[in-house]
């Protein structure tokens, strides 16, 4: 019996504009889309949209916590809580989103739902690690973590937290003042009177990271 090997699907590392659906788009940056990590396992069938757009196990976890503290200790008649990739229209071609969000409840009251990303800036925002392909944009993720922090302050954003699971460091960002790295175990200080530490709080709710 002779053997006929099988032929071994070639996968492509370059796709077009036009291959690429929008769902797969992350962010968009002066017309340049940056689409989801993983994006081009999808186009080559070995993963699903949901399989990269979900969260890690790693990054609900924090953002499980973080979201706790918030909800219970900020002030519910002055601020507002959002999650769920909260987007954000900078202006025509750009649009980013983010993990969770701190709005004035009253300026957000005041505001008109259109179904549409939000156009007004929130008064803080925090990220966990990234979920974007940061290589068909030209620029490494240190480059991305910088340049949108950048586009969240001039969008009008006050104050700016990251998380980064892989090193368990944190970067914190205020209006008007140089940005600061320290570890999981130092606390942060939210609008001047919250402050809190992610090590302590995954702590308090029994996860190891």
């Amino acid at each position: 019996m002779v053997v006929v090997p099988s032929k071994r699907k070639r996968l492509r590392t370059k796709f077009a504009k036009h291959e690429v659906p929008k769902s797969l788009i992350y962010e968009e940056y002066n017309g340049k889309p940056m689409y989801y990590r993983g994006y081009k396992e999808v186009l080559n069938e070995l993963k699903t949209q949901e399989d990269i757009m979900g969260e890690s196990d790693t990054q609900a976890i924090i953002i499980g916590v973080l979201m706790k503290y918030l909800l219970k200790n900020l002030d519910e008649e002055k601020y507002f809580v959002i999650t769920n990739e909260v987007g954000f229209h900078l202006k025509k071609r750009s649009n980013i989103s983010s993990d969770i969000v701190i709005y004035d409840k009253v300026i957000l009251q005041k505001h008109s739902p259109q179904n549409k990303y939000f156009e007004i800036p929130p008064l803080a925002v925090i990220e966990v690690d990234i979920q974007a392909d940061t290589t068909d944009f030209g620029i490494t993720e240190l480059d991305y973590y910088g340049i949108k922090t950048q586009k969240l302050l001039e969008f009008g954003v006050g104050e700016i937290f990251w998380f980064f699971s892989g090193s368990k460091l944190q970067f914190s960002v205020h209006q008007g003042q140089d940005g600061r790295i320290s570890g999981w175990d130092k606390p942060i200080t939210l609008f001047g009177e919250y402050s809190f530490s992610l090590s302590e709080l995954l702590q308090k709710d029994g996860f190891k990271l």
